[in-house]
């Protein structure tokens, strides 16, 4: 059947006022098969992708343009303009300064632009997906290639990716406060509407980007894109954001604070200057040069740059940041709050044990597939004979939303489980369908820690199929169906059950229990919505399952790492305490003397009570969502840096309060990936160490390269204030300017950018993950102000030297020698940056990029300096062998910074910045 537009355009788009067939019909699609993939993707190229449209993204052109944007930079351009028009020999100075600041330009924008680059390739990660059937198979894909007939479907916390129209519905409810502004919950089902129903009040469609809080159900797409309801109002995705993150805003403050007390230094020597007998020209120029070299003014971008290129990295492995910010935060995470299921564990969960009818059953295989038996005594099991063991199957067949086939399984791994072990059996849930007429369904809630399913038997009965944690259904328990029949549930068999269950739990399987109930009146069949409260009781106990879920091997070594690292892991889980306490032991979280508790002991403490103990324990079990919130309370207020994992509905609340909100990608739903700060792809804990480790290694480089920067430009400022001071105490005006203006703005083109962008690519140390977390509010400048100070004081006083040395032979070959002298030095300081250690306990080449940026820039000292139009330009000689010699030996002393700063470290071990 093809798409009929026309009868599409006939009925106004008014998909509510048709029956849900009728709908189906005109989109020309099958309500239980879907589309071909044939006639999807010819949909697809007719109706284009389903997303909105997005403001795009900052052009070549912007990029371009804000290279020049800096106060600094027009204050250059002005200086090139002026000197241009005021003689013939400064025509030389423009020329050379337009040149450098084209140069600088086409630097930052390379950088900028692979910057935004990568941020376009995160935000096409963080696309949503959605489940759609298509040839008779349910399948995951992205959000973008529905096209209308297409029918998906839906299950609690999923956002919706179209406007559809709904047509079958259990318990179904949708958040629409994004479309609507109400904030409650809206009842959804299929029935047929009159077609002059508000957009509010139309109960049958779901829209797009709205949420299903509760239930589940299967729509039909009816608009994709800009036709639907967010469409019309043109309403944005919003994926990464890209505001600017706390740490870019304090070093932006911190520029425009330097730059107001560089340019007041430049005041002072232009006046100086002019009072030692110098040119105005020639000292406008200098000061205009020097308040231009001295402030980093791409400090900003360059640390954009890093965090973009930082979040790319971590993408790479499976770590998608949604904030910028939260790179910074990573860093000082101090403590891990993690789900056990498929983050800790494998999630390829076995089922190996089955009790029912006092037996205790075996059943082969592996994984989620079909292949094994079930054995009693190394028997094969005959479900003729174990009709306990039958109705077992069949109600977790039943009580199940997840789809199996052979390498193709969809939903939840508990449920597909359960479905491969029932089809070893022979017992299918399709066949099963086709016996029992499906009536209504009350969902699993964190709460009951049980979910529910009613279906039509024969004979006009009604049976309750149920399945939960073994407490909760013994608790609800009046009978247990052993031997054939239904006998009273008495004191010492309840002991007997709870024992079993927590004999199982003890050698680390997840338990799950399962109850019926028979309804055999019409009065009692609860075939209406809002009909299900009352048939949680009174029920009839089958047995339970016992399902082996394997810690993964790299989440082992991910928590040593942690260890290591002064990162503390905690265990979070729904499961059975006794099974939290067997995998935390063997993964290590759980030592000698460790605590675990429950969310029944958590609900029990006061929060000062909590607040005293939560270091001490490591486990919880029988958590609800709303136990994380509380948890990670009790973290904050001791002041640690918390990151909490969750990927249910409910655990928006704690991922939004936690420092470091962690959704998972494989089984978080689209309201978790929302609400966190980070989406681990593959689930896997380990990932969320590798980025921890990578939020150090960011932090860590801008640190350094910001360390860099400021001790260069310091160098460079005090060479010339202590030149005006030394030629006005000596008389020598002519030593007032070791460098000129167009010598300062080399000095910073080749020894600024490329430098400090190759400390931010600084690979990881291995002292990283031995180091304790350091304190959210360090700044980037801690413990760096000595660095800083003995740099400046240091290059500064080698390179007056060489300028004296020079000056002996002549002005030019003076100013040479300081030239290449600054250079040299500064260029060896990027080295004693890369990390804590200095330039003689690591590698020189272990940071390829930093080889080849002091490559370049000893490339460009050479040319300077002997090729003959650059020397016009500059101001440069050639220099003799001994000349050289001395300017290499006066740069030396660049390798002992470390050593030279431990006294300044010793009078003030806290010497530091406030906070940038």
């Amino acid at each position: 059947m093809q798409y009929n537009e026309g009868n599409s355009n006939a009925a106004g788009n008014a998909w509510h006022a048709l029956e849900s067939l009728e709908a189906v019909q005109r989109l020309g699609s099958n309500q239980e098969s879907g589309l071909s993939e044939e006639e999807a993707q010819k949909r697809l190229v007719e109706f284009g992708k389903n997303r909105l449209e997005k403001k795009s993204s900052t052009g070549m052109l912007k990029i371009l343009l804000n290279q020049f944007s800096s106060f600094l930079v027009w204050l250059l351009i002005a200086a090139a303009i002026i000197s241009f028009f005021i003689g013939d020999e400064a025509k030389i100075d423009a020329i050379v300064i337009v040149a450098i600041i084209i140069l600088n330009a086409v630097l930052g924008f390379r950088q900028e632009f692979k910057a935004e680059k990568a941020m376009e390739a995160l935000q096409k990660l963080a696309s949503t997906k959605a489940t759609v059937i298509r040839n008779g198979k349910e399948h995951s894909i992205d959000s973008s290639e529905l096209v209308p007939g297409d029918i998906v479907i839906l299950r609690e916390g999923d956002k919706v990716p179209a406007d559809a129209r709904i047509i079958s519905s259990v318990n179904l409810k949708a958040d629409e406060s994004a479309l609507s502004g109400e904030s409650n919950p809206v009842e959804k089902h299929p029935e047929k509407l009159s077609a002059g129903t508000q957009v509010a009040d139309r109960k049958n469609i779901v829209f797009a980007n709205t949420t299903i809080v509760y239930g589940r159900g299967k729509a039909i797409v009816a608009e994709t894109g800009m036709k639907t309801e967010f469409g019309k109002i043109s309403w944005l995705i919003k994926a990464i954001e890209k505001e600017k993150t706390p740490l870019e805003k304090n070093i932006d403050a911190f520029g425009k604070k330097l730059g107001i007390a560089v340019i007041a230094i430049c005041i002072v020597i232009f006046v100086a200057g002019i009072f030692s007998g110098n040119e105005l020209k020639l000292m406008f120029f200098t000061a205009v040069s020097l308040s231009v070299a001295a402030v980093p003014e791409g400090l900003t971008a360059v640390v954009t740059i890093t965090l973009a290129l930082g979040m790319k990295i971590m993408a790479g492995k499976n770590a998608l940041m949604r904030k910028m910010s939260a790179v910074e935060t990573l860093g000082s995470t101090s403590v891990i709050c993690s789900d056990k299921t498929g983050t800790l564990t494998k999630n390829e969960l076995t089922v190996e044990k089955i009790f029912c009818n006092g037996k205790l059953f075996d059943v082969s295989g592996s994984g989620f597939n079909a292949e094994g038996k079930i054995f009693f005594e190394k028997k094969e099991a005959r479900l003729e004979k174990e009709k306990e063991l039958e109705l077992l199957l069949q109600n977790s067949a039943l009580c199940n939303n997840a789809s199996f086939y052979e390498n193709d399984s969809t939903g939840d791994p508990t449920e597909i489980a359960l479905l491969a072990t029932a089809k070893k059996a022979g017992i299918e849930k399709k066949e099963l369908e086709k016996q029992f007429e499906f009536l209504s369904e009350k969902p699993f809630d964190s709460q009951r820690k049980m979910m529910s399913v009613v279906f039509a038997g024969r004979e006009n009965s009604t049976i309750v199929f149920c399945k939960g944690s073994v407490e909760s259904l013994l608790e609800k328990s009046t009978k247990i169906f052993a031997q054939g029949k239904e006998k009273k549930l008495e004191k010492k068999e309840y002991e007997n059950l709870i024992a079993k269950n927590n004999e199982l739990a003890e050698k680390g399987y997840r338990v799950l229990g399962f109850a019926f109930k028979g309804l055999f009146s019409e009065e009692k069949s609860p075939r209406k919505r809002g009909e299900m409260e009352n048939i949680e009781s009174e029920l009839v106990f089958l047995g339970m399952t016992a399902m082996i879920d394997a810690p993964r091997k790299e989440a082992l070594d991910a928590i040593q790492l942690c260890q290591k690292a002064g990162i503390e892991v905690k265990m979070i889980t729904g499961d059975h305490l006794l099974t939290a306490i067997a995998v935390a032991k063997q993964l290590g979280i759980m030592k000698e003397g460790g605590i675990a508790i429950t969310g029944k002991d958590l609900e029990e403490m006061s929060e000062e009570e909590l607040e005293q103990k939560i270091e001490k324990i490591s486990v919880f079990a029988r958590v609800n969502p709303e136990h994380k919130l509380a948890i990670v309370n009790a973290l904050q207020k001791k002041g640690s840096v918390v990151a909490m994992t969750g990927d249910g509905i409910n655990d928006a609340p704690a991922l939004k309060k936690a420092d470091i909100g962690v959704a998972m990608g494989i089984t978080g739903t689209e309201v978790s990936k929302e609400a966190a700060d980070m989406i681990v792809l593959d689930d896997n804990f380990a990932t969320i160490v590798s980025a921890v480790r990578e939020g150090r290694r960011v932090f860590a480089n801008i640190r350094n390269f910001v360390k860099y920067l400021l001790g260069a430009n310091a160098a460079e400022v005090l060479l010339i204030l202590m030149a005006i001071i030394f030629a006005f105490v000596l008389g020598k005006p002519s030593w007032a300017l070791p460098l000129a203006p167009v010598q300062l703005l080399f000095i910073n083109l080749i020894t600024d950018g490329l430098p400090a962008i190759a400390l931010g690519n600084e690979p990881a140390g291995k002292e990283l993950m031995q180091q304790q977390p350091r304190k959210k509010k360090t700044g980037v400048l801690d413990n760096a102000i000595p660095f800083i100070i003995v740099s400046g004081i240091v290059g500064a006083i080698v390179s007056l030297a060489a300028f004296a040395i020079g000056f002996s032979e002549s002005e030019k070959t003076g100013m040479t020698m300081a030239f290449a002298t600054i250079i040299l030095f500064e260029t060896i300081l990027a080295f004693n940056c890369r990390s804590e250690k200095n330039a003689f306990q690591i590698s020189p080449f272990g940071n390829k990029s930093l080889v080849l940026a002091t490559i370049a820039s000893l490339a460009a000292l050479a040319l300077a300096t002997t090729i003959p139009q650059l020397q016009i330009a500059l101001g440069t000689v050639s220099l003799a062998p001994t000349s050289w010699a001395i300017v290499i030996m006066l740069a030396m002393p660049s390798l002992i910074i470390p050593f030279l700063e431990k006294p300044l470290k010793s009078v003030n071990p806290k010497a530091s910045e406030k906070s940038i």
